[in-house]
């Protein structure tokens, strides 16, 4: 378990224990994954994981669209008080709600953004998008497909609207890794391992691209060079660097593309992590990606080819000068921020 993962359980415990953020009802232990815990509420109350002033908006985006909860239940946030999901409808819901306060808030920590047009969740992208990246069908925003955690329309002072895609974290020890590289179904896993990223044969090297069914069609390889992803920075070392972090990244710069090309009136789409400052952990690159960059961010902005790169920004940087009301003070108690 990551570190700040475990500081952030006693003390999301304490703040449903003592604050006026949850009912009486919700301050009792909940399961979790078949285990009672204090840091989760009951299942029954796991709408009070999600801030008072927009659970009732932000419940009826989430079912009118269709949009699934991670780790929840049926139309239900997930009842887990470190849920990323969760923190991020918290403190962006409310934003898209008052894009006034949305612009003063995100300025920050988007270059250049003077209006927010329109804020999203779990956003996949336009028509198409799942064909294009080959991922399989039947899922929706939120499961079983590339979904950006939310997306943010803006106006620069030329009155350019640009988009920029928004991946949340809060607890996350690590970016999301390959599935295809732990899947039970790939057994030859050793060739990931191994395989040479100046000679790859996708079809014949990733489980992912193999085409034996749907699960395994994906289409990411074809289009790494048109997203401004070189591989020539891998050298010849071995491995494929998309079994890790990378993997994450590298879907979430393929939606971008996609979307750049495909919405109309769109100046520009980037992507950018916000994140807590004191999750580290989540920025450390792993052993065969250190030699790239000091960060996770660092070594991916490293094997770009274009002018956009990663961004990483705190929320402590979003608030620094936030003006106190409800949604803020939520904030500062929930999350201590």
């Amino acid at each position: 378990m990551g570190q700040f993962l475990e500081a952030e359980k006693p003390k999301q415990a304490a703040v449903k224990a003592s604050s006026s953020c949850f009912t009486e009802a919700a301050r009792a232990n909940g399961f979790y994954r078949g285990k009672s815990y204090q840091f989760c509420v009951p299942q029954e109350r796991a709408e009070e994981n999600l801030f008072e002033g927009v659970r009732s908006a932000a419940l009826d985006y989430f079912r009118r669209y269709g949009i699934g909860w991670h780790d929840g239940i049926a139309d239900k946030p997930s009842n887990h008080l470190c849920d990323s999901q969760v923190c991020c409808v918290n403190f962006l819901f409310p934003l898209r709600e008052d894009l006034g306060k949305a612009a003063s808030i995100l300025a920050k920590g988007i270059p250049g953004l003077r209006r927010v047009l329109r804020i999203e969740f779990e956003y996949t992208g336009p028509a198409g998008a799942t064909e294009w990246l080959g991922e399989p069908p039947g899922g929706k925003r939120g499961q079983y497909r590339t979904s950006i955690d939310s997306a943010v329309w803006w106006e620069d002072e030329e009155k350019k609207t640009r988009l920029t895609l928004v991946e949340w974290k809060y607890t996350e020890q690590w970016f999301g890794g390959c599935g295809g590289y732990i899947s039970k179904g790939n057994n030859e896993r050793d060739r990931c391992e191994r395989v040479e990223m100046q000679c790859i044969q996708p079809k014949v090297d990733c489980y992912l691209a193999t085409q034996r069914d749907p699960q395994t069609s994906r289409r990411y390889w074809e289009h790494l060079r048109r997203a401004g992803i070189s591989l020539k920075h891998f050298g010849d070392s071995s491995g494929c660097p998309f079994r890790g972090p990378f993997y994450q990244l590298m879907r979430q710069r393929l939606l971008a593309e996609y979307c750049r090309a495909n919405l109309v009136g769109i100046e520009s789409v980037d992507v950018t992590v916000f994140g807590f400052r004191g999750n580290q952990e989540l920025l450390e690159p792993p052993a065969h990606l250190a030699h790239l960059g000091d960060t996770v961010i660092s070594a991916w902005n490293t094997i770009l080819t274009t002018t956009s790169p990663l961004r990483h920004v705190t929320v402590e940087t979003l608030l620094a000068d936030a003006p106190s009301d409800d949604w803020r003070e939520y904030i500062r108690q929930r999350y201590r921020v």
